[in-house]
């Protein structure tokens, strides 16, 4: 936000006690400069090189919105003669990082801003300026960024987000080491020792591009392309970046994309030409050693695309609706050399969960499923911690860790489609192997297929009501027990909400609001633990909570509380049940 301020409404604010003691004004000295100019100066804006950033956090001056890291000494300080009332006094700075300003005014009023001036950069405008020294820190929004290459502009007319001063990679200069490579080559990958990071920030060159490198590239690839796809990646100690400028001049970064820590770019129908390659480091921690590998296999040479019309390890099966014995079970091998992060990078829709773990290329079995839309239940169980990834007839994969419990995954697709699943059971290790059983049921996981979800159909736990605020009063107070078996996320809510928690099968209790049309009401709980909600509404629709009440205990609020049937699930955090009292009022839960 713009700070306009009169001087004489600055006069008005006192510097709060905890502020960094002043250094005598005529005294301050700028750690990049510091410059005197008069009213009305020619040559406006003034611009100024310096560094934002430091390790003291800038509410350390007192002043009110004060944000960001700075140095002790002002980062310049300006002394402004022959002020009057003709020209406001305009101070912004520019860098390629979040900025921040402070100024303290010549009474000594601390003035603070974060992006006023655009593009990150802040701005601040002081109405009516006095005569006198203008202290002037430039921060830097985060902790740890370094001291970044800013413009400091002062200015009687407006504010300004150029930077003149930010060094970038020079694609012109000469590369620290060639290579150059055809279509095929053979001894795959190439793989060459390059000169990694540097005191060049990478994040201009594009949203995907981050950390530090070095002005002039790494190394240039010369490569005459082919039917292949084609991969750069580095490999190192270091948490490293990378930067390549295609042939066509567009640029391609990455930070983690080749696994770990290490960096890679993948070029499906790469161009023949020179590829410029800048290694970089995410920290701003000086030039580090890196190995440069180019490949047509994958990254580091490493294969890891799969095959999801490969033949199962374990074999292939059909199975139709109310299939016998529920539920099927079937023993596999798990695990192999695919990185499945790496494998389901790009070129693939995941519909839910997070795909990692490393598996084989080919299913480790499939499942022919002709079904009527029912839920599918896919659950693995093993000695070992186990994942679970399966590609669905759309296409689209559906992945699960721990889901199933005791480290078991388990995945539940809703509504499951006809046609082929392609099942793969991984595991965290590239080089641990074992077995499992993989179980397939239309209730739920594991060997005894117990249903993980609600069921609204079930006489409630601790009772129903009616209730029209018109004839009761309210609030009104039921005592049941929290938590349950289900875990609320597998439970199959469907809520824009975030549904965490213990709950039971069956309703905690059933409300029946019947007022004479949409009326306000909350529903609450209060018990000694952390307590959650669930609760179906009349139009089938699901709301959760958490902490929505007082303390740690959930509350839901319903604006505009359609009558109707309210099917409440009340649940703890952990584990263990609970006792707690149900409210139901007009208005909303009390915080």
């Amino acid at each position: 936000m713009k700070h306009l301020v009169s001087f004489g409404v600055l006069a008005a604010f006192a510097i709060a006690p905890a502020a960094l003691s002043q250094t005598p004004h005529g005294e301050a000295q700028g750690r990049h400069g510091s410059v005197t100019l008069s009213a009305g100066f020619p040559d406006d804006p003034r611009t100024f090189a310096v560094q934002a950033g430091g390790a003291m956090r800038a509410s350390r001056l007192g002043g009110s919105g004060c944000v960001g890291f700075i140095t002790e000494d002002p980062t310049f300080v300006l002394t402004y003669e022959d002020a009057g009332d003709v020209f406001d006094l305009m101070l912004s700075a520019a860098s390629e990082t979040d900025t921040t300003m402070s100024v303290r005014t010549p009474d000594g009023t601390v003035l603070c801003d974060d992006d006023s001036a655009g593009n990150l950069g802040p701005g601040i405008t002081v109405e009516g300026p006095a005569s006198g020294a203008y202290e002037i820190w430039v921060g830097t929004y985060s902790a740890g960024g370094g001291y970044p290459d800013t413009a400091l502009h002062i200015s009687e007319l407006a504010y300004s987000t150029a930077n003149p001063f930010a060094r970038t990679v020079n694609a012109e200069a000469p590369p620290a080491t060639t290579l150059s490579l055809r279509a095929g080559f053979r001894n795959d990958p190439a793989s060459i020792e390059v000169s990694q990071g540097g005191d060049v920030r990478l994040g201009p060159l594009g949203t995907a591009c981050v950390g530090f490198g070095s002005e002039a590239p790494s190394a240039r690839l010369t490569y005459r392309a082919g039917r292949y796809q084609l991969y750069i990646s580095t490999e190192s100690e270091r948490d490293g970046t990378i930067a390549v400028r295609a042939p066509d001049g567009t640029w391609h970064c990455d930070d983690d994309g080749a696994g770990g820590l290490d960096p890679g770019v993948t070029f499906a129908e790469p161009q023949s030409g020179d590829y410029l390659i800048w290694a970089g480091t995410f920290s701003d921690i000086g030039e580090q050693t890196a190995v440069l590998h180019v490949s047509e296999i994958g990254y580091a040479g490493l294969d890891n695309s799969v095959d999801v019309s490969g033949t199962p390890h374990d074999g292939s099966y059909r199975l139709e609706t109310g299939f016998s014995p529920n539920p099927f079970a079937m023993g596999v091998r798990v695990g192999g050399p695919v990185n499945a992060q790496l494998a389901l990078a790009s070129g693939h829709t995941v519909v839910e969960g997070f795909c990692y773990g490393h598996m084989t290329r080919e299913p480790t079995m499939r499942l022919t499923w002709t079904g009527n839309g029912e839920p599918l239940y896919i659950s693995a169980a093993s000695d070992i911690d186990t994942l679970l990834l399966v590609n669905a007839p759309d296409g689209g994969w559906w992945c699960d860790d721990d889901s199933a419990g005791n480290l078991d995954p388990g995945l539940v697709i809703d509504g499951a489609s006809s046609g082929v699943y392609d099942i793969y059971v991984a595991t965290f290790s590239s080089d641990e192997t074992s077995t499992a059983t993989v179980y397939i049921s239309e209730t739920g996981w594991g060997a005894d297929a117990v249903s993980m979800r609600v069921d609204t159909t079930l006489e409630p736990l601790f009772g129903a009501v009616t209730l029209d605020p018109a004839t009761v009063n309210l609030p009104y107070e039921a005592e049941l027990q929290a938590g349950g078996p289900l875990r609320a996320f597998q439970a199959g809510f469907h809520s824009h909400d975030y549904c965490v928690g213990h709950i039971s099968r069956e309703p905690s209790y059933i409300v029946n609001w019947t007022p004479d049309g949409e009326l306000p009401f909350t529903i609450y709980l209060d018990a000694e633990r952390d307590t959650t909600l669930a609760v179906m509404t009349p139009d089938g629709s699901w709301r959760c909570d958490d902490d929505g009440s007082v303390g740690l205990n959930a509350g839901i609020n319903f604006p505009a509380g359609e009558p109707g049937m309210y099917y409440v699930y009340a649940g703890t955090f952990g584990a263990q049940e609970a006792p707690a009292t149900l409210y139901v009022a007009e208005g909303e839960a009390p915080r």
